[in-house]
Formats: C-alpha cells, structure tokens, sequence
C-alpha cells in the first residue's frame, strides 16, 4: 500500500477510536469531597442531658458514646421525616409526617394507633400521642398495644403530659384529663403551644397553666423550641441578634444563658444538675457544664474492622 494511504488508514483509526471512547475520568488531584453534614430533628431528654439521645432527620441514632461525642452506630431508618421525640419509660419514640415509631434494640418500628388517620406525638415528661379524636399512652400497654385513655369531642391537636398531669388541646380549647373524663381549663386560653402539663407558650410569654400566670419574654427574643425542666420549670431556645440563649422559666423568674453561637435549635434538655444539651439542626451539639459551653458535631462510627486474612493479590 503506498505510504499516503497508509497515513490516511493510520488517521481514520484514531479518528474511530476516539468517537467509542467513554469520557474522560475526572481529575484525581485534590483532596476527597466533604461528607454532607447531619441534618438533625428532635432530641429525646434523659436524666443526665450528656446521654441525650439526638435523632436525624431520616430517624438516624445518635447515642452519646460518653466522651462528649455523639455517635451514629445504629444502620436504622424511618419511613417518613422525623420531627419530634420523647421517652416513653426507657424506650425512645418519634414521629414524623403521622406516624409513630419506638426504637428497640435492632432498630424502628411502626406504631399503630388506629386503622386509619394520621397520629402527633405529645410534649412533657411522659410520651402520650393522639389519632383524630382518641388520646393513647405509649408508656403503658394493654395487651401489647398503647392504651386509650379517652376520646375527645372534636379532633385532638396537641397533647402535653407530665407524671401527674395530661393537658390537651382541641378545636374547642384546652382539657385537663381528670380520671377517664376532659374538664375545660378556665379561665380559656386563647393561641397556645403546649409544652408540658404545667407550661404553654403563648405570644407575650410562657403560661403557667396552673396559676394562669404569664412570665413575659424580654425584648428581642424569638422562642424556638422548649422543653419541660426539673422542678416544674421550662426550658427553651431563644434567638436575639447576638445569637442563641438558654432561656429557664422557674415560677416567675426567667434567666438567660447566651450558647455563644448561631443556628437553627430542633431540641433541649436541661438537667437537675444545671446541664444542658441543645442539639442542632446542621448536626452541631452544644453542652453546659460546670466549665460552661462546648460545642461538637454528631459523628458516624467508624466501620467495623473485619478480622481473618489479607485478600489475596495477583501478580
């Protein structure tokens, strides 16, 4: 073959080559991409708020490992997007979206209250939940199930409950549960988020449900999310310009403690101690102790390590 055709032949197999040939690989210069941060949700409170028990978004665990981290170990997940949580006794629940879920050993699993209907989770000390008109306690069972304890005339909105008291909201206003019957809280209360048996927030402060007492917020501050504290106090998270603040309400007197940082809070626990954990929702833990504020970011544990011999490798 003369040369030309040759160099034509040579040119038209390169040309072929390289329309069949996949894209280029990406460029393996630099360091590897950032794992995308937590996204958390809801916090459930224990005794000691350093074993807070943090869960994400997607119903991920993160349990404290004791050394000032929280870890996620557990490969579970929930159905449907997790927005709060409790204790009910020694297990955790959550619920996301009408649905109800507790946290066993191996992993979430389902509650169902009702054949049909979307269920809330109630706030406080003790775990009570509601589907339409029906109020249960997922802290005591009967055959195996939540137990009912009453049916409300008109639907159940909001439920909150300490270990001597259950608060409900309705259509209709605010019942206290009195044996297996709803007596109407007087004088009424108007627009109010329960936050346990004896504290609601309303617009210009915190409602003592007892006294009907307001303690006014002071200038400023936003209410975020909040809990019942020991000694029938409440605890919340509250946004000023200067950032987020511890905010206790004991009786009549409100204290103020600044975390020294900005964020979104999705929970709170506070202590007999004077600890507090406030987790929030970019995956970042703030904790007071006696040394006052830290901060750290949730974790994934490590994989496992697999014990036994190296893979074999060709030559």
């Amino acid at each position: 073959m003369p040369r030309a055709a040759l160099a034509a032949a040579a040119v038209l197999a390169a040309l072929a080559a390289h329309a069949h040939a996949g894209p280029a690989d990406p460029p393996t210069t630099g360091p590897p991409a950032a794992p995308a941060p937590a996204q958390l949700a809801a916090l459930a409170p224990a005794d000691d708020a350093r074993r807070a028990v943090v869960i994400g978004r997607s119903g991920e665990v993160y349990e404290p490992d004791g050394k000032g981290a929280w870890v996620h170990r557990l490969p579970s997940t929930t159905a449907r997007p997790i927005d709060a949580a409790g204790r009910a006794g020694a297990a955790i629940v959550a619920a996301g979206d009408g649905a109800i879920y507790r946290l066993a050993g191996n992993g979430w699993s389902a509650i169902r209250l009702v054949q049909r209907g979307r269920a809330i989770l109630g706030s406080g000390t003790r775990a009570l939940a509601a589907a339409g008109r029906q109020l249960f306690a997922l802290d005591q069972l009967t055959r195996g199930e939540p137990t009912r304890l009453v049916q409300a005339p008109t639907a159940i909105l909001a439920i909150a409950a300490g270990a001597a008291a259950v608060v409900v909201a309705t259509e209709a206003g605010l019942f206290r549960l009195a044996g297996s019957k709803l007596v109407a809280i007087r004088p009424a209360v108007g627009r109010a988020r329960l936050i346990s048996d004896r504290w609601a927030i309303v617009d210009r402060g915190a409602l003592d449900l007892t006294t009907g007492r307001v303690t006014a917020w002071p200038p400023g501050l936003a209410i975020g999310v909040a809990a019942a504290a020991p000694g029938d106090a409440l605890v919340a998270i509250a946004a000023s310009r200067a950032g987020l603040e511890l905010v206790t309400v004991t009786g009549g007197r409100l204290a103020r403690d600044p975390l020294g940082i900005t964020g979104t809070a999705v929970g709170v626990a506070l202590d007999r101690a004077g600890r507090a954990v406030v987790a929030l929702s970019d995956g970042r833990i703030a904790l007071r102790d006696r040394a006052g504020w830290t901060t750290t970011t949730v974790a994934d544990a490590p994989p496992a390590e697999h014990p036994g011999a190296a893979p074999a490798l060709s030559n």
